[in-house]
């Protein structure tokens, strides 16, 4: 973020470009993050009425694992499709479209 805000080379401007994709990538990031909040709550917390104000050891050990797990196959699966030169733009025929409209939709705000 820092790059935004206050980089060591002054003179240099952020793109809307650059923009674009840093909101891509935080909402790509954003949507992950809530995947594996719901999925390792959903797996490791109790549905039953709460004992303890504090996680239990086991709790937080079934979520530590599951962060782990969810993290190591997000990278992995993420590696995988960057070989496999996989992108909206090469196999998706309408990505244009949808950038473009959204685009002019921000625009308009």
């Amino acid at each position: 973020m820092s790059f935004f805000l206050n980089s060591l080379r002054g003179n240099q401007e952020v793109s809307q470009e650059k923009l674009d994709v840093a909101g891509v990538q935080f909402d790509a990031m954003c949507s992950t993050f809530n995947n594996i909040l719901s999925t390792c709550l959903e797996k490791c917390i109790p549905h039953e009425g709460f004992g303890e104000p504090d996680l239990t050891k086991g709790e937080q050990c079934c979520i530590d694992r599951c962060v782990a797990k969810m993290h190591y196959s997000n990278r992995l699966i993420g590696g995988f499709v960057q070989t496999r030169g996989f992108g909206p733009e090469n196999q998706l025929r309408h990505y244009s479209r949808f950038v473009a409209k959204e685009i002019a939709d921000d625009s308009k705000k």
